[in-house]
């Protein structure tokens, strides 16, 4: 299953690099397994690791859309509430608006 995002400007080039710099954080691994991610959780909110271990990749996409987010298993809605968060957060400051599509 993906998550497409579509971009609208300004700014679609900063907004793509906070895409990749946030998918970045969300695909690090921790050597000590689950107790770090949850501790890291509370102390970053801003990093969700529950959408972390279950999305597989994101990167950028030529066509209709801008950006695609591969999922390992298909996601419960409040899953993809997580990502919509992230995205939210990474975009910010960028001035740039999207949608998203989860298909």
């Amino acid at each position: 299953m993906k998550s497409y995002i579509k971009l609208y400007g300004p700014s679609i080039d900063r907004a793509i690099e906070a895409l990749e710099e946030r998918f970045r954080e969300l695909n690090r691994h921790f050597p000590y397994g689950k107790m770090v991610l949850h501790a890291i959780s509370i102390v970053d909110p801003s990093l969700d690791m529950v959408t972390g271990d279950l999305v597989r990749e994101g990167r950028e996409e030529l066509g209709d859309y801008d950006y695609v987010v591969k999922w390992n298993q298909e996601p419960t809605v409040e899953q993809v509430r997580g990502l919509i968060r992230q995205v939210d957060g990474a975009l910010l400051y960028t001035g740039c608006r999207y949608t998203i599509t989860t298909k």
